[in-house]
């Protein structure tokens, strides 16, 4: 299997090869992680019958993130008929001091991954919406505000805490939210030193939103890696938020003509 993959991987995200849903497939993008996500995010919100989606990314740092997924954006537009909407949040000016042993103070470092705001705004496109300041007061503000509704979102704030406020985006109006979001969680897989687990970082704020939250939450997609071309270790960082109240969330969204029984052998 891996040999006939390879190749596929080696070609660069712009050669008109294949589909941008065969490409998707085959992980050929150089972050496949956002372009499952943004895929999805528009696949879903078309078969709900909606327009428009927003595609969030939660830590643009360099900004390197931020500009691939407005181009998946494009892409993702283009193959569903479903307008994609990014935004990036990012405090600009790296990593705030760590608040307490939650934060991981012995992984992380208050300055690190600051930003060049002028250099990665140059590389954006108008239509990309780029939030710089406090989390804690910039993910209010964009809730409060109207958007299309949320379909995908990479959170990487790397803290404990900044994740907490990085998950106040879920805490929206139903009509801001799509009724399932893939959610890339880069902090819970790490290094063997950093030893993540639910009492700190970001897999404890996950857990204290879902105790806190009766009909939302944020949980695990099982037996995902096993359905994808290759399993790998972005697929562990793959989770979903639900709402499970979301007038959306019942709707049917499988085969058009129903899930066919298998004839028996």
């Amino acid at each position: 299997m891996t040999a006939l993959w390879e190749p596929w991987r080696r070609l660069p995200p712009t050669r008109p090869f294949g589909s941008f849903h065969l490409r998707c497939m085959l992980d050929v993008y150089p972050r496949p992680h956002y372009a499952f996500g943004v895929q999805q995010a528009a696949l879903l919100a078309g078969r709900l019958g909606l327009r428009d989606v927003s595609v969030l990314e939660v830590g643009v740092a360099g900004g390197a993130g931020l500009v691939h997924m407005q181009q998946l954006a494009t892409l993702a537009s283009e193959a569903t008929g479903v307008l994609v909407h990014v935004h990036g949040f990012d405090r600009s000016i790296g990593l705030p001091p760590p608040l307490h042993f939650r934060d991981l103070p012995y992984h992380w470092q208050a300055g690190s991954f600051p930003m060049d705001v002028d250099a990665l705004k140059a590389r954006l496109s108008p239509d990309t919406n780029l939030v710089l300041g406090d989390l804690a007061v910039t993910v209010p503000e964009f809730v409060s505000q109207d958007h299309p509704p949320i379909g995908f979102v990479a959170i990487d704030v790397d803290y404990y805490s900044s994740t907490v406020a990085a998950l106040g985006l879920f805490d929206g109006p139903d009509q801001s939210l799509l009724p399932r979001i893939w959610c890339y969680l880069d902090d819970i897989v790490g290094e063997e030193w950093v030893l993540h687990n639910d009492q700190v970082g970001e897999l404890a704020a996950i857990r204290e939103f879902n105790e806190s939250h009766d009909s939302r939450m944020i949980a695990e997609v099982r037996g995902f890696a096993h359905k994808r071309a290759r399993s790998a270790q972005w697929c562990d960082a793959m989770w979903a938020f639900h709402d499970f109240t979301h007038p959306l969330y019942n709707k049917y969204i499988g085969p058009p003509g129903g899930h066919l029984e298998l004839p028996v052998a």
